[in-house]
């Protein structure tokens, strides 16, 4: 019990320390999963839709 408590400090201080990092910052570390906002990706959709709309 005392080892699965501490294996989820470990994650949660970890996940902690990536959110806190910029793109760059992920890139640099060689971190694969780079974190980029939903809202860009579907604001690139839309664009793109409505661009091919015209």
């Amino acid at each position: 019990m005392i080892a699965a408590f501490t294996r989820w400090r470990r994650t949660v201080a970890r996940r902690r320390a990536l959110a806190d990092l910029t793109t760059d910052q992920l890139k640099d570390i060689g971190h694969s999963e780079v974190h980029q906002p939903a809202l860009d990706a579907a604001k690139a959709v839309l664009i793109t839709n409505l661009m091919s709309m015209r």
